[in-house]
């Protein structure tokens, strides 16, 4: 029909991905798992996307889908601020400084760039842009240490590979060095115990 504007397939399919990719952004925790700024290699992929995606004319798309991941990132963040987990303790704030902040919102940026062009660049760009949202997705399910929710988590939480094992460990040690010198401090000692002895009885069971 004269006049009606023509419904791009391809254009349909990559919002329906960014749509998909913002409902998994959403279940990502984030506070004291983080992920590195992007480096070279990730800014050359997501330029090399970005161009492509304004030959495919989703320019419009693209700069929709990286706003709104932004957005989730920066409420994602607001969650994490306060855990009522640490009751009683100076450590019921995130951890993660502005850096770490950023660094997690150009993941999510990289991965809905991906979301846009996922059928206009080649399978190396798109595992360079999603790259960093795996390691924050991978460290999903990895309770905050000395938390007490990690106390007696089931055995289906248990760190899942050595990164994971660094991670919880780091965030322990910094939780300890906030707690030196304080009256709880014997608590966070405690937690900290409770947490690696756990995960122990779990790595012990998992290679019989």
């Amino acid at each position: 029909m004269s006049g009606e504007a023509t419904v791009d397939p391809q254009t349909v399919a990559a919002r329906a991905r960014v749509a998909a990719l913002l409902e998994r952004l959403a279940r990502i925790e984030l506070g004291v798992v983080v992920v590195a700024p992007p480096d070279a290699i990730r800014i050359g992929a997501r330029e090399r996307a970005r161009d492509a995606a304004i030959v495919a004319g989703r320019h419009a798309l693209l700069d929709e889908a990286t706003a709104a991941t932004r957005d989730v990132a920066l409420r994602t963040f607001a969650r994490a601020g306060f855990s009522g987990t640490w009751a009683a303790t100076e450590m019921a704030a995130s951890v993660a400084t502005a850096d770490d902040r950023v660094a997690a919102a150009a993941a999510f940026e990289e991965a809905a760039t991906a979301a846009v062009v996922e059928d206009l660049v080649d399978t190396e760009t798109l595992e360079v842009l999603n790259a960093s949202l795996d390691d924050l997705d991978r460290a999903r399910g990895i309770p905050v240490p000395g938390s007490l929710a990690a106390i007696g988590a089931p055995a289906g939480r248990a760190a899942q590979g050595p990164l994971q094992v660094v991670i919880i460990a780091a965030a322990v040690i910094v939780g300890m060095a906030f707690a030196i010198g304080s009256v709880s401090g014997l608590i966070v000692t405690a937690m900290a115990i409770a947490v690696f002895a756990g995960l122990a009885r779990r790595l012990a069971r998992s290679d019989r």
